[in-house]
């Protein structure tokens, strides 16, 4: 019973990765105009950057496959996004809201990443 509550958490946690990563692809344009509007250089590099890391990271933990390191991978890279794309603190009344809250949202996404690198990690020795 263990296992499926892996797995279905597993699929739970790479689900929307691997639909924004398909969904960035699907919408390269779409894709690079976002990170023109977060103020970052290059933002074809960035924004194909994005893609894999979300679309192989997404692969790495719904397959179980070195799932360790595509939480790993996931996590950071939800971090610097979190920190680049989210700045509540620059902003006031509605959007402060709506920006804290998706803020909270990807620091509990980083908790069950970080909850599966832990329980998935090889043992040493």
């Amino acid at each position: 019973m263990v296992g499926y509550g892996f797995l279905i958490a597993r699929l739970c946690l790479a689900a929307v990765f691997l639909y924004s990563g398909v969904d960035k692809a699907w919408h390269w344009r779409s894709s690079v105009d976002e990170v023109m509007g977060d103020g970052l250089p290059w933002p074809a590099v960035f924004a194909g950057a994005t893609v894999f890391t979300q679309l192989a990271g997404g692969c790495l933990v719904a397959t179980g496959l070195l799932a360790w390191l595509g939480a790993l991978l996931l996590a950071g890279f939800t971090v610097a996004a979190t920190l680049l794309g989210h700045r509540f603190w620059l902003r006031r009344g509605a959007e402060f809201r709506h920006e804290v809250t998706t803020s909270l949202e990807h620091v509990a996404i980083v908790g069950g990443l970080l909850l599966l690198c832990l329980l998935d990690i090889p043992a040493s020795g």
